[in-house]
């Protein structure tokens, strides 16, 4: 028996990759002969093409659309932003007078 770890690493490695390997042959012959594999759709007729206008205000309405849901939620994210910020500021201006110096005797210094 080897003790060698290069050794074991290497023999380890050579499993994995060939097991690998025969799941992906495994894999490419279960995809040739899948009996479930649907067959090719019989070709119809195309469908009248929409008048240009018809398909431009379509898109028109979907572009307004995405605008308006875009301004939507930028309009949310900076009221946040302002909430945050306000919060922010106050527990600033707390923690400020907190920490504020003691008008003790020994934080005046006599020269």
């Amino acid at each position: 028996m080897t003790e060698n770890p290069w050794l074991i690493a290497i023999i380890n490695m050579i499993i994995v990759f060939g097991v690998l390997i025969v799941l992906g042959i495994l894999m490419n012959v279960i995809h040739a002969i899948d009996p479930t594999k649907k067959k090719p759709a019989v070709k119809k007729k195309p469908v009248a093409a929409k008048p240009a206008a018809v398909a431009n205000l379509a898109a028109k309405r979907q572009e307004e659309e995405k605008v308006a849901a875009i301004a939507a939620v930028l309009a949310m994210v900076q009221d946040e932003d302002d909430a945050v910020a306000a919060a922010l500021a106050a527990a600033i201006a707390q923690h400020k007078r907190m920490m504020e110096p003691m008008n003790l005797p020994h934080h005046f210094f006599d020269n």
